[in-house]
């Protein structure tokens, strides 16, 4: 979620009340920057933290529309609130407001009098903000996540189809296309749609790395790096294993996060059959091996160069997000492209098949 990872640059004091518009439009200006710096131990804080700004944020939207319902500035508010009250819904796994927001921001898109850049901005945001909610139906009723998944991809060529110049239609088909890692070639072809409108360099890249990594899935890996416990990991040595590598950095949450729940579920791997490295991006070793002594997973081989995302595994195998989880099978086969959601249970399906053919 943004407000959780946005850099916190700003504390300030503000008025009980706006003279006029433009007083109460500084004031949504001024909140936009963040809730202020937190202490370096802050953990759980930072969480309140941002919840507490973003109601103040979404409390003073609110006013402004309500105080200054014709002010030029209404439809820019109307999309700015909707994705503060949709940061506040999966902070706090509402989807009840994540619901009312999506219905605030398509009442945006079909309003004639809003100029054509609100409806396209409303567009976007609905749509980012209905990705924001695949997860959350995965957990609460699986059976929505292929319908979830399918409207955000059709939505996704809408707004392309709608807004042909607008830059981001490209990267919002790229989005929506890490829906589909489980299907690989409906996958390509989202991105291959991408590509013919992306505009802008680094969509370019991104999709570039997308089909690249594609284009590994199936075949054997040939990857091997220096550990910082001072060994060497070859996939070509872990053959007969079920190797799971991952990509992080400890000044990514999601990954660290992703790597806690990873801790968990290894614990009842056979390690006779199953292998285990990481590959961190973080810049300084040093904050590597924090993370890592933190989680109690010291032992798992660990390549740290320092060269963040130019990280020479990183790049070799074209990772462009964190987390990144690749499974490769007994034979070195790539398996998973991101097995952010599934890592157990492939891993398991994996051990029990070349336990079947002993």
């Amino acid at each position: 979620m943004k407000a959780l990872v946005c850099f916190f640059i700003l504390t300030a004091a503000f008025p009980a009340f706006a003279e006029n518009a433009d007083e109460a439009w500084a004031t949504i200006e001024i909140l936009r920057k963040g809730p202020g710096v937190p202490p370096a131990d802050a953990g759980e804080q930072v969480v309140r933290e941002a919840r507490a700004h973003l109601a103040k944020q979404e409390r003073a939207l609110k006013e402004f529309l309500a105080a200054y319902p014709a002010d030029p500035r209404r439809h820019e508010a109307t999309i700015e609130l909707a994705g503060v009250t949709a940061d506040i819904g999966v902070s706090l796994s509402d989807r009840n407001r994540i619901e009312a927001a999506i219905r605030s921001l398509a009442a945006v898109e079909r309003d004639k009098s809003a100029p054509s850049k609100a409806r396209a901005d409303a567009a976007f945001q609905r749509i980012t903000t209905t990705m924001q909610t695949v997860n959350m139906a995965a957990a609460a009723r699986p059976g929505e996540t292929g319908n979830a998944r399918n409207l955000i991809h059709d939505s996704a060529g809408n707004f392309a189809s709608r807004y042909p110049e607008d830059r981001r239609a490209a990267r919002l088909l790229a989005v929506a296309a890490t829906l589909f890692d489980d299907m690989p070639e409906r996958k390509r072809k989202i991105l291959e749609q991408a590509s013919v409108i992306a505009r802008d360099e680094p969509t370019r890249q991104r999709i570039a790395d997308d089909l690249k990594r594609l284009d590994l899935l199936g075949k054997v890996g040939e990857i091997s790096f220096d550990t910082i416990q001072g060994g060497n990991f070859s996939l070509a040595e872990q053959r007969g294993k079920v190797v799971v590598l991952v990509f992080w950095a400890g000044w990514s949450p999601p990954s660290v996060a992703s790597l806690a729940e990873l801790a968990k579920d290894a614990e009842h791997w056979p390690g006779d059959r199953v292998s285990l490295a990481t590959i961190s991006l973080d810049e300084k070793k040093g904050n590597c091996t924090e993370t890592l002594r933190a989680l109690g997973v010291t032992t798992w081989p660990t390549a740290c160069s320092g060269k963040v995302w130019q990280d020479p595994v990183a790049r070799t195998l074209a990772i462009n997000a964190l987390p990144t989880i690749f499974i490769y099978d007994t034979e070195g086969k790539l398996r998973s492209l991101n097995a952010r959601e599934n890592c157990g249970a492939m891993v398991r399906k994996l051990v029990a098949a070349k336990s079947a053919t002993r």
